[in-house]
This record gives structure tokens, C-alpha cells and sequence, in this order.
């Protein structure tokens, strides 16, 4: 039986939204649990480790990427041989990859002293922790990888609660072994390491359940690799995306470090905790989406996959819009309650950091779609993206710090991505003339921000004692009533996107009625 994107996309929804509240009260818990027990500097090391294992993994290419995308025709044909050849060779260029890492961290090992010269955790736990986090790359390089499969053909749903349900398994014995035993971090990064390796079986049982036709070519790399040249093509311009990516998301703590302080990485991780949240929060929304756009774009109906895109492009912004509004009122006085005042920014820093969230946010439909067109040629604009984000970050935040930081991301981003690239998917993709994006993305902002001087107007107009935390939870819940009814009301009545998504909501619940 043929199932509609549209049911599996609410598929994925479901078990995501279930996972997602599940994430969030786990996350703050341990969040909390693990300042106390390890300290500030222990999560500030741990996230640095994380990023410079990440600058390593930019040895991928951005094969996993190259390979989603070049899966979307085959599984909408139902070709077994063409998705058995493309997961081998990811298979053969993969092996390669993680022989390539543990080579390129032997450096690092060697230079860990230095990078680190004074730790209260010692510095034998840095080396043990990041050999830890390397054996989570490694496993999903040589046995996780074709999981990929699973994410292309909208089957999320049957996957994610075991990779969850190992996470947060994990997470509790690591909670249980700093709570209840001498162990401390040693036992912490012991349960890391055991994670990794459960997580490698539950992905590979379901990966088994689900394709037992699904085995290794048996044809070798020489006669695989020269037959899929054309995807080779895409993976060596997706390496330019790839650090692109990895400069805009794993570079700025490491610059925070340089020009601030671990402690304050720690404090930007809370942060990025919570926006980190919203943006899951919009996966599960737009639950495999990625894919779906990849088949939408497979049926080859260019008037259906237009209407779809400002469909798309209206709700993903004005949700978008909720997010980051409610980030901007709740999450000074959330992390205060939550881990303490000394830990909640100012005001400007956070209009940066809620800035980026909504860029990064309203990015992910027009990058979908490019994705889906693999329009991977530009590989000049990740690197121009780099060398802005990474120059101007440290530039400014030689100057300013933090804001600095933050301000070179968002310049960048502004460049890059609000510009660049709807100007280049339009024109290879859509084959359509771009001004009517950007007119439509500025009224879209524009909204938003009229929306959010309402809200905030309203909330001023009502006093109220600022300790009592039933009134002032009123007062916020007002706020976010005001801004999400204005804004919803005047992209209704302006916006045929809008109103398309209000129709694709009302027939998905009469069909549950």
C-alpha cells in the first residue's frame, strides 16, 4: 500500500512531539544535575572536545547529505539495486573516513596539554573524554551510516524511539552514577561510552526489521565508485558546504573560549540548550520534510511543488516567529529559576542569540528545497560564508566579546543565506525570479516584529508583582496569546500560504474527528 507523504510526515510528528516534551524535561534535569556534580569547567571542556571532534568529522564531505538526497528517486521507483549500490558506497567511502580520523586525531592527542594546560578535572580525563567521543564517530562511520535509508524514506517514526529511548537511558544511569557512587566523571564518561555502543545495535535491529532485502553490494569499490561519478561530484561540493556548516554551528564556543572564558561557553551551552529545543521543536512540526520535498520534487509537478514552497515558507516562519518571541520572554526569567541568576545574559546578547534563532530557522525551507533540487554547485558561497563568520567573529569579538561573537554569526548569515541562496535556488531550481522571496520574506519579518511590539506593549500595560511567579507566568502567556493570535490574524488575511496551511490543518483533523 502506497502511503501519502503527508501520513507519514504526521507519522514522524507524533512520535517526535511525544520524544521532544520527553527530551525536554530530561534535559533540564540533567542539565542541572550535571552543573552541580561536574561543574561549569568539566561541561565547558567537554563542549569544546565536542567541537574540535567536529572540525575533525569535516573529513565526512558531506557524504551522508550527497546520499539522502541521491536516495529520494530510487525509493519513490521502489529500486532495490540503485539504494543497495548507493548505501555501499557509502559504506566503502565511510570506512575510509573513520581510518582518516583516528589519523587526524593523533595531533590533537598530542597537543592536548597545551590546549588545555590547566583543568581541575586533570588532564587525563580530556584525553579519555575525547577518545570517548571519537567512538561515537567512529561506530556511526563503520555501522550506523545507513540509517540514512530510513531518514530518506520518512520512516523516522519506527527508528528515533529506540535511538531515544538508549539516550535517555543513558543520561539517567549517568545522573544515577553521580548521584549515588564515588565514580563521578569517570563513571559519567564510562555511561557515554556504553551509549554509543547500544545505540550501534538498536539502529542496526531496526535497519534489519525494516530492509532484511537490504545487503552489502557484492560488486568492489572499483566497480562502484566510477559508476556513481556523478554522486563523487556532489560529495566533493557538498565538502565546501560542509564547512560552512561547520564554521556557523561548532566554531563560535571555541572563539568564546579564546576571547572569554570556559565558564562562559557554559553559559552560551544553556542558552543554546534552550534555542537548541525550539529548533527540535520545528523538526517535529515539520517532521520529515526533507524528504517529502525530495519525492514532491520526484512527481515533477512545478505548479504543486510552488504552492507547497509558500505553504511551507509562510507557516515555517510564523511558527518560527512563536519560538523565537517566546524565547526572548521566557528565558531570562526561566534560567534564573532554573540554575540561578548569575547564568542569564543581558538584553542585547540575547536579541543576537534570538537573531540567529530565527535566521537559522526560516533558513531550513529554502535550504530544503536546494537540497532536494541538489543545487550543490556554489561552492564558493560556504567558503565566503566562513571567512566572514570566522573573521568577523574573531575581529568583534576581540572588540566586544561575546556580542562580538555573535554578531560576526549573524552577519554572515545575513550575507549568505537570507541573499545567496534563495537567489540561487530560484534560479536553478524554481527556474523563477527571485524578488518575490525577498519581498515576501521582509513582510513576513515585518510582521513578526509588529506582532512582538504589540505583545510587549500589552504586557507593560499590566502590573504585577515581578517575584510572584503565578502572575508573572500570566503575564508571559499573555504575551505569547497576543503575538501568536496578531500575527497568524494578519498573515490570514495577507498571505495565500497562510491560508493554505490553515486548509492542510483543518482536513488533517476532520480526518482524526
Amino acid at each position: 500500500m502506497v502511503v501519502s507523504r503527508t501520513k507519514r510526515t504526521i507519522q514522524n510528528s507524533k512520535v517526535s512531539l511525544i520524544l521532544f516534551v520527553t527530551q525536554i524535561l530530561v534535559g533540564f534535569y540533567s542539565r542541572k544535575v550535571f552543573l552541580e556534580y561536574l561543574g561549569d569547567e568539566v561541561i565547558g571542556l567537554n563542549t569544546t572536545l565536542g567541537n574540535i571532534l567536529s572540525f575533525l568529522n569535516l573529513s565526512e564531505l558531506g557524504i551522508g547529505m550527497a546520499m539522502a538526497t541521491s536516495l529520494y528517486k530510487p525509493i519513490h521507483d521502489n529500486d532495490h539495486k540503485t539504494i543497495i549500490d548507493i548505501l555501499s558506497v557509502q559504506g566503502i567511502l565511510y570506512k575510509r573516513i573513520a581510518l582518516l580520523l583516528c589519523g587526524m586525531s593523533i595531533p590533537v592527542l598530542i597537543a592536548m596539554p597545551y590546549i588545555f594546560p590547566s583543568t581541575n578535572c586533570g588532564i587525563l580525563y580530556a584525553y579519555i573524554a575525547y577518545l570517548t567521543f571519537l567512538s561515537g564517530s567512529i561506530f556511526s562511520y563503520l555501522w550506523n551510516y545507513r540509517e540514512i535509508l530510513i531518514q530518506a524514506d520518512q520512516k523516522n517514526f519506527k527508528l528515533i524511539p529506540w535511538i531515544h529511548g538508549v539516550r535517555y537511558s543513558k543520561i539517567f544511569l549517568q545522573i544515577a552514577l553521580l548521584m549515588l557512587t564515588p565514580l563521578g566523571i569517570w563513571g559519567w564518561i564510562g555511561a557515554e561510552f556504553a551509549g554509543g555502543i547500544v545505540t550501534v545495535f538498536a539502529i542496526n535491529h531496526v535497519i534489519r526489521k525494516e530492509y532484511p532485502w537490504l545487503h552489502p553490494s557484492k560488486e568492489s569499490a572499483k566497480i562502484l565508485l566510477p559508476r556513481y561519478k556523478n554522486l563523487m561530484t556532489k560529495v566533493k561540493q557538498l565538502f565546501a558546504h560542509k564547512i560552512g556548516t561547520f564554521v556557523l554551528h561548532q566554531t563560535s564556543p571555541l572563539i568564546i573560549y579564546a576571547f572569554v572564558s570556559l565558564e562562559t561557553v557554559t553559559y552560551y551551552g544553556n542558552y543554546m540548550m534552550l534555542i537548541g529545543y525550539c529548533m527540535t521543536l520545528m523538526n517535529v512540526i515539520f517532521g520529515g520534510i526533507s524528504a517529502s520535498i525530495g519525492n514532491l520534487i520526484a512527481d515533477n509537478n512545478r505548479h504543486h511543488t510552488m504552492e507547497v514552497f509558500w505553504e511551507l515558507f509562510t507557516s515555517r516562519i510564523w511558527i518560527a516567529g512563536i519560538a523565537c518571541f517566546g524565547i526572548y520572554i521566557f528565558v531570562g526569567p526561566f534560567i534564573s529559576i532554573w540554575l540561578g541568576s548569575r547564568y542569564v545574559f543581558d538584553e542585547s546578547t540575547l536579541l543576537l542569540l534570538v537573531l540567529y534563532m530565527f535566521i537559522h530557522i526560516s533558513r531550513t525551507v529554502i535550504e530544503s528545497f536546494k537540497d532536494a533540487y541538489q543545487l550543490f554547485a556554489d561552492v564558493w558561497s560556504p567558503i565566503v560564508e566562513s571567512c566572514l563568520n570566522l573573521g568577523c567573529s574573531i575581529l568583534f569579538g576581540y572588540l566586544w566579546g561575546l556580542n562580538g561573537v555573535l554578531m560576526g554569526v549573524n552577519l554572515s548569515l545575513i550575507i549568505i543565506i537570507l541573499l545567496w541562496k534563495p537567489y540561487y535556488t530560484f534560479r536553478h531550481g524554481f527556474k523563477s525570479p527571485v524578488l518575490p522571496y525577498y519581498i515576501q520574506y521582509a513582510f513576513h519579518t515585518g510582521v513578526m516584529i509588529t506582532g512582538a511590539l504589540i505583545a510587549k506593549w500589552i504586557m507593560a500595560q499590566v502590573n504585577y508583582d515581578h517575584g510572584n511567579l503565578i502572575t508573572m507566568a500570566f503575564v508571559l502567556l499573555l504575551g505569547m496569546t497576543v503575538f501568536t493570535i496578531t500575527t497568524y490574524a494578519i498573515l490570514q488575511l495577507s498571505t495565500k500560504g497562510m491560508r493554505m496551511f490553515t486548509i492542510r490543518i483543518k482536513n488533517i483533523l476532520s480526518r482524526k474527528i
